[in-house]
Order: C-alpha cells, then structure tokens, then sequence
C-alpha cells in the first residue's frame, strides 16, 4: 500500500495542474481589453456634438464637408429645395456644399440648432415665417434678407437685399426680428408688400446678434 500510495501522489499533482492551467486560460483568454476597442475608440474620437444633439446616433454623426454635424443628411449631394407648402427646414453646423443652415458662432447657435422657414407669396406680397430651436437662450437676433446663397462666412451672403421700385413708405427689405427664450426657441413672422424677383436675388436670411455679429445662415432654395 505504501509503495502504490508513493506513485499515485505525483499523478494526482500533475492532474490538478492541468485542470488549473485549462481554467485559467478559458477564463481570462475570453476577456477582451475594452479600452482598446474599436466601439471604444470611436466613441472617444467621436463629435461632442453627436453625444448630445437631438438625433445622437452612430448613424447620424458622420462628417458633412469639412465637419461634423448630428444630422447626416444636413449636406446632401443636390441644391436642396423647398418642401410642400413653402417649407425650408435646415439643422446647422459648419458650413459645406448644398447645406441649408450654417452657423458662424457656435456661442450664438450651436451644432444641432434647427431652423424652419415658410415663404409664402402671393401677386401683392411675401410673408416670411421662421422657427427656430437649439439657439442661445435669451438672446435677440435679427434675420435680414441677403442677396447670394450662404457661404463659408457671412461675406459671401453678399449685401442686404434691397427691392427697387417701391413706394417711399414701404420697406425696401425683408428683416425678422425675434428674442429666444429659456429653452433657445423662438417664432418670428414679417409680411412685405412685394413680392421676390425670379432673377436670382433674395438667396439667404443672415442672421445677427444684438451687437451684429453674424451668427448664422439659411439659403433659400
């Protein structure tokens, strides 16, 4: 019995080894390093804008021209155009080709900010209809009526439109005036008694501080 017990004991040691060695591996071998993940990575690189803006998904966060905006459609391949019953609708973000919306101080409006303008026209005159949400709370803005398309700064919006041939009592342009409110929304409306000309002027609504600062842009498609 000694001599059996004597050869069994270095069998049993070698057993219990394996078993620990085949655990171990099966246990920490499975485990992944999440910091150095790719769904780690990309979320560290991510836009802070894409973390908090109102449609925050992977899909949505993806570079428009030459930066990044919370809507992945903001930039589209095609001049943009007017939807059903008049209505322009743009989120803002860095400027870039065929956008509706760009802004020019993100202070003023942020990344993810929203704009919806209605233009209607009829033979006699133009009412201009705007909606904004996601602007800098509390803050007067004014939203004048320029020449050219939006641009990559506010100077490529050309000069103030000014409509020839009028009356001396009527105004010559077209300004929206409007203050936010706590949330940064607000609604402002304008009627002018004429009506825009089809030769390519009117393009854009700059919009300004209280200071005049250029905030932003809405091309009018």
């Amino acid at each position: 019995m000694e001599r059996k017990t004597a050869r069994t004991a270095p069998l049993l040691l070698i057993a219990f080894a394996a078993v620990f060695f085949f655990t171990a591996c099966a246990t920490g071998g499975g485990e992944e390093d999440m910091s150095s993940s790719p769904a780690a990575s990309a979320e560290e690189s991510m836009d802070p804008a894409c973390k908090t803006g109102p449609q925050a998904t992977s899909a949505s966060c993806q570079a428009a021209g030459p930066g990044t905006t919370v809507e992945a459609n903001r930039c589209p391949s095609t001049s943009p155009s007017a939807l059903e019953g008049g209505v322009i609708e743009g989120a803002f973000g860095p400027w870039c080709e065929n956008a509706i919306a760009t802004a020019y101080d993100t202070e003023l409006i942020p990344a993810g900010a929203e704009a919806e303008l209605t233009l209607q026209e009829t033979d006699l005159e133009t009412t201009m209809e705007m909606q904004v949400q996601g602007f800098a709370a509390d803050t007067a803005y004014s939203g004048m009526l320029h020449s050219q398309a939006c641009g990559d700064d506010a100077s490529a919006a050309g000069p103030e439109y000014v409509q020839e041939d009028i009356s001396e009592n009527v105004p010559a342009g077209l300004a929206l005036d409007f203050t936010t409110d706590a949330d940064g929304s607000a609604d402002a409306s304008v009627t002018v008694p004429w009506v825009l000309p089809d030769n390519g002027s009117g393009k854009s609504i700059l919009l300004f501080s209280a200071d005049n600062q250029a905030a932003g842009c809405v091309t009018l498609p």
